[in-house]
């Protein structure tokens, strides 16, 4: 299938300005993450090969969107994460365009979206530790059970079985957790419910000062070090990437007219065999 990237792009920045909208209407901070940092850095716009939209709040602009953004999104866009029971069972947010299909590799099947993460204030004394543990935990999770004989892996599907099983349930329990945590006097910010949790910490000063970026001809919020922020999350100082990374990460179908429960109706048959 040839699949129109810059299609794709165009559809994710519909998403972007219903969220910005919303944001600039209720005060809430929002940024720019990830590969849409980098190419609004190098490119003023998406990275030419990306065929997705990121976004980062902290905690407690991100439990404020939440809280009501479903119920201001227009019609056909649908907001999804675990906190709703809206079901995703991943750490981030998900804003769905219903009306489209969007296959991803790993067999995700949803509408084109745009994701949302949340950073979280990590306690920098002894306490830290208990954040960490929880995000190797959400890495279980992630992961569900493994395959396998040994003793080890017994233990992990044996803990997961247990206690991990009712992801939601677990997700909501370390929120409350790390919230709780959050009102240390000393702390840095960690993206601990990423869709891959991560433990790298930021400074403070990245997520609490923003200001905007030319992206798509237009000015979207942004951390006002940003690069700063890409250079602790990625480790390094040049963004650019060589020709071979240079390619789509997520997509392997899409179909922009087809709404995607009407997909998963029609192919129920090979999904159940």
């Amino acid at each position: 299938m040839d699949i129109n990237i810059r299609q794709i792009q165009l559809e994710c920045l519909k998403i972007l300005d219903i969220v910005h909208d919303i944001c600039n209407s209720n005060n809430i901070q929002y940024s720019l993450c990830g590969g849409s940092v980098v190419g609004a850095h190098l490119y003023k716009g998406c990275l030419p090969w990306d065929d997705d939209i990121d976004i980062m709040m902290t905690r407690e602009n991100y439990n404020h969107f939440i809280s009501i953004a479903p119920s201001l999104l227009p019609k056909g866009f649908v907001m999804k994460n675990y906190q709703t029971g809206n079901y995703l069972l991943k750490g981030i947010t998900k804003i769905i365009n219903e009306n489209t299909t969007y296959i991803e590799e790993n067999g995700a099947i949803s509408g084109i979206f745009l994701d949302i993460t949340c950073y979280d204030k990590v306690p920098t004394n002894f306490l830290r530790y208990i954040d960490m543990f929880l995000v190797r935990r959400l890495w279980t999770a992630e992961r569900g059970r493994v395959e396998g004989k040994g003793i080890k892996m017994r233990i992990r599907n044996l803990f997961y079985d247990i206690f991990l099983r009712d992801r939601r349930r677990f997700y909501m329990f370390c929120q409350k957790v790390v919230e709780l945590l959050s009102s240390a006097s000393h702390y840095n910010y960690s993206e601990i419910f990423g869709a891959w949790a991560q433990d790298i910490p930021f400074r403070p000063s990245i997520f609490e000062n923003y200001s905007d970026i030319e992206f798509e001809d237009k000015r979207y919020m942004v951390v006002r070090d940003y690069i700063e922020y890409l250079q602790t999350r990625y480790n390094r100082t040049d963004f650019r990437e060589p020709k071979e990374k240079q390619v789509p990460p997520h997509i392997v179908y899409v179909n922009f007219d087809l709404p995607y429960k009407e997909y998963i109706k029609k192919h129920q048959k090979s999904f159940d065999s």
